[in-house]
């Protein structure tokens, strides 16, 4: 399972760059440019029952200072790894630090590289945590497969092939540098991950894949209750699960959409009620966003995306891959 960080610092710039490297080296992460935003987030993990690996603390923040900071949230969940980060190791009183029972400290500059071997460390030295899960009648996951196939590959043979696969929810073949996008379901995204490694990514044919586990982001209850009042209730289930299709009446494309963690939680409600958009889920990988959009041709999805998406504040990268009909390749 992916590993969530909670990164709590006011440089912006520092913010990005090790979100970004922390995410490229498979971290879920969380910034938060202050002690009160984080605070906030921390009781919306505890509400929607998200498990958090680690809190990585700047000790000089301009609200709350990070050792007062540090002893709430201990105090809180004690069993949630801390490490502390600085500029200013010369001046710290290590003895606050032994007596928070800090698991790490480490004195900027640094690199996603560095901070991960010591993420890495603590995690592997701490007991493992049996998680205790009340299961739900139904209760299904998805997860996102994209697939390159290999030049000279009997495309079809492949195709049909994961097309029926048990576990294959969607199989669409795209245009651009993704060949095939799955959607597979499973009751567990560790068995979504089991069936990813066992029965796709070795096909003869495939010249690489990603796989990028589906999950629901945590929003506050002002957020939810908008979205649920324009009739969209998918928050209790797997976003994109039930949606039909009608390729007869509209062509359809993926887009996939990298936003800035930090205005995620304002950009997923616009997107989630932008019309055309059939489905926006929420994934861990290079891109956070995957989105159904749908228009009587490739041209109106192309409007809808220039016009309604590449410009809200915090979107990084956009990229269309139209559905092509298997068929007419």
């Amino acid at each position: 399972m992916q590993k969530r960080i909670l990164l709590i610092d006011d440089e912006s710039s520092l913010r990005r760059s090790l979100s970004l490297g922390l995410k490229q080296l498979g971290f879920d992460v969380e910034p938060c440019e202050n002690g009160f935003t984080a605070l906030n987030k921390l009781e919306l993990y505890k509400k929607n029952a998200v498990n958090l690996d680690t809190v990585l603390v700047d000790i000089n923040l301009p609200d709350i200072n990070g050792i007062k900071l540090g002893k709430i949230i201990k105090s809180k969940y004690p069993d949630t790894t801390m490490m502390y980060i600085t500029g200013y190791a010369d001046k710290l009183d290590f003895g606050d630090l032994e007596e928070l029972q800090a698991d790490g400290l480490i004195e900027k500059p640094f690199t996603a590289d560095e901070i991960t071997q010591k993420i890495n460390e603590i995690l592997d030295k701490k007991p493992k945590q049996i998680e205790i899960v009340e299961k739900k009648d139904a209760n299904t996951v998805s997860a996102y497969v994209m697939i390159k196939v290999k030049e000279n590959t009997d495309f079809f043979a492949l195709y049909k092939k994961l097309y029926f696969m048990d576990n294959v929810l969607y199989c669409d073949a795209t245009k651009g540098d993704i060949d095939i996008f799955l959607l597979i379901q499973s009751d567990s995204i560790e068995s979504c991950r089991k069936f990813f490694d066992k029965d796709i990514k070795n096909l003869e044919g495939i010249n690489s894949t990603q796989f990028l586990p589906v999950g629901i982001p945590v929003l506050n209850d002002g957020i939810k209750e908008i979205i649920n009042a324009a009739g969209i209730t998918t928050f209790e289930d797997m976003p994109g699960m039930s949606k039909s299709r009608d390729s007869q009446k509209s062509v359809y494309s993926y887009v996939l959409v990298d936003v800035d963690r930090e205005k995620l939680e304002q950009i997923y409600p616009v997107l989630r009620l932008t019309e055309n958009v059939l489905y926006c889920d929420y994934t861990f990988g290079n891109y956070n966003l995957i989105l159904m959009i749908y228009g009587s041709q490739f041209g109106e999805i192309d409007k809808i995306i220039e016009k309604k998406i590449i410009n809200l504040d915090g979107v990084l990268k956009v990229k269309e891959y139209p559905i092509i009909n298997i068929f007419e390749m």
